[in-house]
């Protein structure tokens, strides 16, 4: 190696680390380490996600930016990472300025498998048609209405029963478990007018519940992920890749069926 060449890989090398101290000085989140930024702890809190971003945003006061890849130019395209639950901001971002906010073409091909082009991945006005279509079925009135019923007769009839069984038998109860079946109920039945009753006495295991919450996890994990890294692992069907194809098929198939059975009743 010549003296030039050795030079221009120093000044790369300098250039570099005087950009990426730049970078990790100005987020006050979790390490940002050299090229491989918030990746590691991110990886390494894989099955404690939740919890360490809520000890983070403790820390940072509610706000706080990461990158997940401390790489120049891409660290400004798609890497950086904001994460709030400040009051303030949520109802900035959500309702004051939402169209300010879109969710962006890295977001829609994360979550487009599972959520495809509907209202939840859907910007400008594609989200304005959908929205608006939408406003025809529900209002906020007719929507609070027809929450409150779904919900107090789950509570007086599933909820409160399991409780006090278990209180009567001195059996511990996971309260978490019962409230994600006693929402999921409520949303499936609310959606697709069909309750699958994963909250009952007997906590039966449901093929769409266990299918959608494997989904979410396989789609969560590819925010975790270099784009080409995941897009690789699902050309290959690897890993969680591989688990996401196949709960989206029992997915599609419970849906189909509600649909058919809905379409054959109005017909």
């Amino acid at each position: 190696m010549d003296i030039s060449t050795a030079l221009m890989i120093l000044t790369a090398v300098v250039a570099y680390l005087i950009w990426w101290s730049f970078i990790a000085r100005s987020m006050k989140g979790p390490r940002v380490w050299p090229i491989f930024g918030g990746l590691p702890d991110l990886i390494l809190h894989s099955n404690s996600m939740h919890d360490w971003i809520a000890d983070n945003l403790r820390k940072c006061g509610g706000t706080y930016q990461t990158c997940v890849m401390a790489i120049p130019f891409l660290a400004r395209k798609q890497s950086l990472v904001t994460v709030t639950c400040d009051p303030k901001n949520l109802e900035h971002i959500l309702k004051g300025r939402f169209d300010n906010y879109p969710k962006g073409p890295n977001w829609q091909s994360v979550f487009h498998d599972l959520l495809g082009d509907g209202i939840f991945n859907s910007d400008g006005e594609t989200w304005l048609f959908q929205r608006k279509t939408a406003a025809l079925e529900f209002t906020t009135r007719t929507l609070r209405q027809a929450m409150a019923r779904w919900v107090s007769r789950a509570i007086k009839q599933r909820f409160c029963p399991i409780l006090e069984a278990a209180q009567q038998q001195s059996k511990p109860v996971d309260l978490q478990d019962m409230l994600l079946r006693l929402t999921f109920d409520n949303i499936c039945g609310l959606t697709f007018g069909k309750d699958p009753q994963t909250l009952s006495l007997e906590f039966p295991e449901n093929g769409f519940a266990v299918s959608f919450d494997r989904a979410t996890e396989a789609t969560l994990q590819r925010f975790i992920l270099p784009k080409i890294l995941w897009k690789l692992k699902k050309f290959l069907r690897l890993g969680m890749e591989f688990s996401l194809r196949q709960s989206l098929e029992h997915i599609d198939a419970y849906l189909s069926d509600i649909i058919n059975n809905r379409k054959a009743r109005i017909g």
